[in-house]
């Protein structure tokens, strides 16, 4: 806990210890940035719970078809490792054996999908992608998406806005308010929506008080998570630019625990 608010970093990347530094060092070549921390799970559970961090969602996107059910299966591990985890699994729109992965997903008792378009390299509304969508719309599970890269166009606010249309049961988290780099884009496509939550990830540092605050606002603070995005950014800068919003009591409560605690009350368990 901090400030007396229990907290959930509701965006949380992982990797193997054997092989956290190469996909640390990969992360931070795509971004151009610098990670805070190496990607280790005992890392983050030591930083942040020192910096008052309670739980952890946590998550890891396959960037080859190969790696979908060893990730999974390293996701699960670790959740049934430290309770303080929830974990989301993966899945990749151009695996031949999409459906026995979803079942494999499901069988390990992960509680949602994290898809990154940017690294997997699919537009979220292909139509060659549907398929996935609609098995994950009929299970239940969400979606964490990665949002926004002011590069590349793959994960536009635009094409979520077709996909929550194509799709009216889908529930997704659209991560970095709605649009890493493209915030204003987001803040314009896309409206609140019960199907809809947006994640505070990697964001906080590049923008200004009074526009976090405008899509929180805009958005609903009841709709919104916290995210540190681990191991991009410091647990405990991370905070410090969050109570720096000066938000309410109720907000607080709401987007630094109660929401996403609310969310995943609702979500199946497999």
């Amino acid at each position: 806990m901090k400030n007396g608010y229990m907290i959930i970093d509701a965006h949380a990347h992982v990797f193997p210890d054997k092989i956290a530094g190469k996909a640390v060092d990969g992360i931070s070549h795509f971004y151009d940035l610098p990670m805070a921390y190496q990607g280790k799970v005992a890392e983050m559970l030591e930083n942040g719970t020192n910096a008052g961090i309670d739980q952890f969602l946590i998550c890891s996107p396959a960037t080859t078809v190969s790696q979908v059910r060893s990730i999974n299966a390293f996701l699960a591990s670790c959740m049934a490792a430290y309770p303080m985890c929830t974990a989301f699994g993966t899945l990749h729109p151009k695996s031949e054996q999409l459906e026995d992965d979803f079942k494999q997903l499901q069988n390990l008792h992960l509680r949602g999908i994290k898809l990154h378009p940017d690294f997997q390299n699919f537009p979220i509304d292909d139509p060659a992608a549907y398929p996935m969508y609609e098995m994950i719309q009929e299970s239940g599970l969400p979606i964490l998406m990665h949002m926004g890269d002011s590069r590349s166009d793959l994960s536009h606010p635009l094409r979520l806005a077709m996909i929550l249309r194509q799709f009216p049961r889908l529930r997704i988290i659209a991560a970095h308010f709605g649009g890493w780099g493209c915030w204003k884009e987001a803040h314009e496509i896309l409206k609140p929506d019960s199907r809809l939550r947006i994640d505070t990830s990697s964001s906080l540092p590049f923008l200004p008080s009074a526009k976090i605050c405008a899509l929180i606002h805009h958005f609903g603070a009841e709709n919104c998570f916290f995210g540190v995005d681990y191991p991009m950014w410091n647990y405990s800068e991370e905070l410090e630019r969050f109570f720096s919003l000066s938000l309410s009591d109720q907000e607080n409560r709401k987007i630094l625990s109660e929401n996403l605690n609310e969310w995943l009350s609702n979500t199946p368990k497999f």
